[in-house]
């Protein structure tokens, strides 16, 4: 018999004897990975597969335990089943999901979740694990269900795929829907924490669970492992899931009594190669680029570029555009209802709209949300071929890719590492799509090595202060750094800093400044509500960088507090023209782009997430010192929440996290009054469609629809 790996390199298997040669192999070593590799090659060069032995390939299918297949192929081929094989079939069927069969592993974890245990799954890409999480939904026997995305694209994809159950649970995706009888609460975990009078949670699921590791050094690391301890608290079932890890915290298990699932098992293969010279090293410069180019255009189906960073992944498209250009490579993509909308709201200069014409894709973090979703939408579609991408991609959203290439070694400043590089590798292929994934590396190797996920609110070594902090007194191991943290707090402030989970001892001095301050009556700019004056705002947000940010930069606050109120009181469209303008007279390199990147990631990072963070800190804890006094307080809330939403009506925020461009949420008036939660305002826009879109434009009108149905 031929070499497997020689195998996995045929278009097809003609040849009755061979078939049956690599059968009886096959057959003696059914539950390895190389069989199962063997099996999902068959299945990927079906059609060219001898037609007399696919009925004993079928057989090795179910035997193997991939039933999602073994199934589609006992239809297609017209086969009957023995009694024996149709009680087998049946077993791995689900109760809940009609038509849906587990393969072999999915079914184990099925029966332990049925049993009631707390399971912890550490599995490739393509392992189906949204699937496990759908099952748990279909069952419908838990009132409320929480689900923990990292990413608000995750938090989308979850929330579409799970809206045909809206019938039976009201699902909630932002802080301002309210809670009904039976929920599913489908959140980041920052929400989780900020999530008003959170109900006892009954099911409870960590997509990504990596991510509660301190190996990431991610700040969002405090805000999973203190939701974790908030819900599991109340003796939970929870289901935790990963991309391939080794091992599992020996202390979390045993505290929660979580079963550790480890499994290489996958429905698709992997094919890694190495891109080399004739001398079998590395490429780089522009050898490196035009080789990348030349396979991309060699590629029949959909690619994704791994890169390290948003500008590599601009410059390199644009210059594989160039490159199509040069060689005379036709596109299709002229007429994208993106475009109009691009047109209006950014610019028709901008270079992402000229790279989507050629069928080009660049993807990182700082996009609007619509426009990542549009961007997948169009690469799974194929109407985008080749996509660049950072980590932000990888680790945000599914997609169909056919072919990944590890371009860059780094994932911004740092090194990728295994678990980076698996991550990405398993990214390539897609169950029932593309059945055979291929990696092209153009790298160092990577050494595999043993990956470990601890978890700092149980292990507590280390730990962060704002960690530590919410952990109770009699599961703390250092008591005394605890004691320490909380020294000179009453009860109350010591819950706020607690709840802003940001850095404690900078809260603590912040609360020290203005109780000596107020005294002194210097710090009145700190009593303002509604949009503030200029200087009331940076004066405030100074106080909030220096003290939690350990930052004093005075001209750095002040363009923050200039870029915030043009935010809340420009269109987008506005902000980035003036940016521009600024950008032409400083004779920056490519103006346009450059301020659109600018003001792109400013309303990401800064104005959506960062600054309303330190304007709640601060509100919470100046209220605290001024109405302990008696004295007036501010309230920055009203301007927080128009910085971070868009300068949406609260009751139409949800529309942001739907995926609904805000230029077309502005666009919806006359709300009436006593329309005040989602599933009312949601009533109220179905009924009044057909009125409502006369004032948007197709790209608008679609996502408005689609989010709605």
């Amino acid at each position: 018999m031929k070499n497997i790996e020689e195998f996995l390199g045929y278009s097809e298997l003609k040849n009755f004897e061979e078939n049956f040669e690599l059968i009886k192999h096959i057959s003696s070593i059914i539950d390895t990975s190389d069989a199962r590799k063997v099996i999902i090659h068959i299945l990927d060069i079906w059609e060219n597969v001898n037609n007399n032995a696919k009925e004993m390939w079928i057989d090795l299918i179910g035997r193997a335990g991939f039933y999602p297949y073994y199934i589609e192929k006992v239809f297609k081929e017209k086969l009957t089943l023995s009694l024996q094989d149709q009680i087998k079939t049946e077993f791995f069927k689900s109760d809940y999901l009609p038509n849906i069969y587990f393969h072999e592993r999915q079914k184990e974890i099925e029966i332990a979740l049925s049993n009631g245990d707390n399971i912890a799954v550490s599995a490739p890409t393509s392992f189906g694990k949204s699937l496990l999480i759908e099952e748990i939904v279909a069952r419908k026997q838990f009132c409320n269900i929480l689900i923990i995305q990292p990413t608000l694209a995750l938090i989308d994809e979850t929330r579409k795929k799970l809206s045909k159950y809206k019938g039976d649970y009201n699902l909630i995706i932002n802080t301002r829907q309210k809670v009904l009888e039976k929920n599913i609460f489908i959140l980041t975990a920052e929400r989780v924490l900020e999530f008003p009078n959170l109900p006892s949670i009954d099911f409870f699921v960590i997509d990504e669970f990596y991510k509660i590791c301190n190996r990431l050094n991610d700040s969002r690391i405090d805000s999973l492992n203190v939701a974790l301890l908030r819900v599991m608290k109340h003796n939970t079932q929870a289901m935790f899931l990963t991309p391939i890890v080794d091992s599992l915290s020996e202390a979390f298990r045993d505290k929660y009594k979580v079963s550790f699932f480890k499994t290489d098992y996958a429905l698709v293969n992997t094919n890694v190669i190495e891109v080399r010279n004739r001398n079998n090293n590395l490429l780089s410069g522009n050898s490196k680029k035009n080789k990348l180019f030349e396979m991309l255009c060699k590629q029949e189906e959909s690619s994704i570029v791994y890169v390290k960073s948003p500008n590599e992944a601009y410059k390199l498209a644009k210059e594989y555009v160039d490159y199509l250009r040069k060689n005379k490579i036709e596109t299709e993509n002229k007429k994208l209802d993106i475009f109009e909308w691009i047109d209006n709201n950014i610019s028709p200069h901008w270079q992402l709209k000229e790279m989507l014409e050629h069928g080009v894709g660049a993807h990182n973090g700082a996009l609007p949300r619509h426009v990542v979703t549009s961007e997948i939408d169009l690469f799974n579609k194929k109407k985008i071929k080749v996509l660049f991408a950072t980590v932000s991609l990888i680790e945000g959203v599914n997609t169909v890719a056919k072919n990944m290439f590890v371009y860059s070694q780094h994932k911004g400043d740092n090194k990728i590492d295994f678990f980076d590089f698996a991550n990405i590798r398993g990214r390539a292929g897609r169950m029932n799509e593309h059945f055979t994934g291929n990696v092209y590396v153009f790298i160092d190797e990577i050494a595999d090595e043993h990956l470990t996920i601890d978890v700092p609110s149980v292990d507590q070594n280390p730990v962060s202060d704002e960690i530590l902090i919410n952990i109770s007194s009699n599961e703390v191991k250092d008591i005394e750094r605890k004691q320490r943290l909380e020294d000179g707090l009453d009860n109350e402030i010591l819950e706020i800093i607690k709840n802003n989970l940001i850095s404690v001892e900078g809260q603590k001095s912040l609360y020290r400044f203005i109780e000596k301050e107020q005294k002194t009556g210097g710090i009145d700019y700190l009593i303002w509500e509604g949009i503030p004056s200029y200087d009331k705002l940076w004066q405030t947000l100074y106080l909030g960088y220096k003290f939690l940010k350990s930052n004093d930069r005075i001209g750095f606050v002040q363009n923050r507090a200039v870029m915030s109120l043009k935010f809340v009181n420009l269109s987008l469209r506005k902000v980035i023209e003036q940016q521009h303008e600024y950008y032409l007279l400083k004779k920056r390199t490519d103006p346009l782009n450059s301020a659109i990147d600018f003001v792109l990631k400013f309303q990401k990072t800064e104005a959506g997430y960062e600054i309303p963070k330190i304007l709640s800190v601060i509100d919470s804890i100046q209220k605290h010192v001024f109405n302990k006094l008696g004295l007036p307080a501010g309230d920055y809330s009203v301007f927080a929440s128009l910085l971070e939403n868009e300068q949406i009506d609260e009751r139409l925020q949800f529309l942001i996290d739907y995926g609904v461009p805000s230029s077309a949420v502005k666009k919806i008036r006359n709300i009436p009054d006593n329309l005040i939660e989602d599933y009312q305002v949601i009533q109220y826009l179905r009924r009044n469609l057909s009125i409502i879109i006369r004032n948007l434009i197709p790209y608008e009108a679609n996502l408005l629809q689609e989010a709605i149905r």
